[in-house]
């Protein structure tokens, strides 16, 4: 697949129009058609910029913005201890100009589910830097246990998290934002994927100062905020999407 055709079609799974990608990055609608059309090719720069706002990052590692999720937490929570950094900027910007945040960066009244959408399309789950998966066994339950036990910091997500909120499906993806990945590996008992091979897996995922802010006990379970869970939930895999939705009241289980 071209750098044309992977635009289109990841524009259209982040369900944006050609207007508003335009937006996101900055220039007229036409750049955008031009470019999908193969008729012109952007320059690095502005490739990075689309491909970033379509969560697929261009570089040595292509990890997740956490930037994004930063500026959404802080859109949705503006009393979250957070530095506002120039990446922060960057996005606020970005979301302002498709009408979800004001010119303060707070989320406008009614686009919140817009935003965090946004945000996880654009720091997805599977791209987060420093994340380890793991051999599928214990449940994210059974490792959040053994943490506890040991008396690690960890914070529940994805799935896992959206049913600690409002119980809707199974654990199909354990994932977990952890202090340490490898002492928690150890603690866990985990055992590494190979690298390159598919299938299910359990993931940790380290902490990075915006994620496992507002954390809380849930049944027991410590769980990142439920905006968290969302926004990992909307940059997830499989039936995440449709979790997202029902914390958000969009979907009737």
């Amino acid at each position: 697949m071209d750098l044309a055709e992977r635009i289109s079609t990841l524009r259209r799974v982040n369900d944006l129009s050609a207007r508003q990608l335009a937006a996101l990055v900055d220039v007229a609608p036409t750049t955008v058609t031009r470019i999908e059309s193969g008729a012109v090719s952007p320059s690095f720069d502005l490739a990075q910029d689309i491909m970033a706002v379509l969560g697929e990052p261009i570089g040595f590692t292509s990890s997740a913005d956490v930037s994004a999720i930063a500026a959404a937490r802080l859109a949705l929570d503006p009393m979250l201890d957070l530095t506002v950094a120039p990446g922060v900027e960057v996005w606020r910007r970005r979301w302002a100009r498709i009408g979800l945040v004001d010119e303060k960066g707070f989320a406008i009244s009614g686009k919140e589910a817009d935003l965090m959408f946004r945000a996880g399309r654009a720091a997805r789950l599977t791209r987060r830097s420093g994340s380890v998966d793991f051999k599928t066994g214990p449940t994210a339950y059974d490792v959040a246990d053994s943490l506890h036990s040991a008396g690690f910091d960890y914070a529940v997500t994805g799935d896992t998290g959206a049913n600690l909120y409002r119980s809707s499906a199974g654990e199909a993806w354990p994932v977990l934002y952890v202090e340490d990945v490898d002492r928690a590996a150890e603690t866990a008992g985990l055992a590494r994927k190979e690298s390159g091979s598919f299938g299910t897996r359990l993931t940790l995922i380290p902490f990075d100062g915006v994620c496992e802010l507002g954390r809380v006990l849930v049944d027991g379970v410590t769980v990142v905020a439920r905006d968290q869970v969302i926004i990992d939930a909307y940059g997830g895999v499989d039936r995440m999407t449709e979790q997202a939705d029902i914390l958000l009241g969009r979907r009737v289980t």
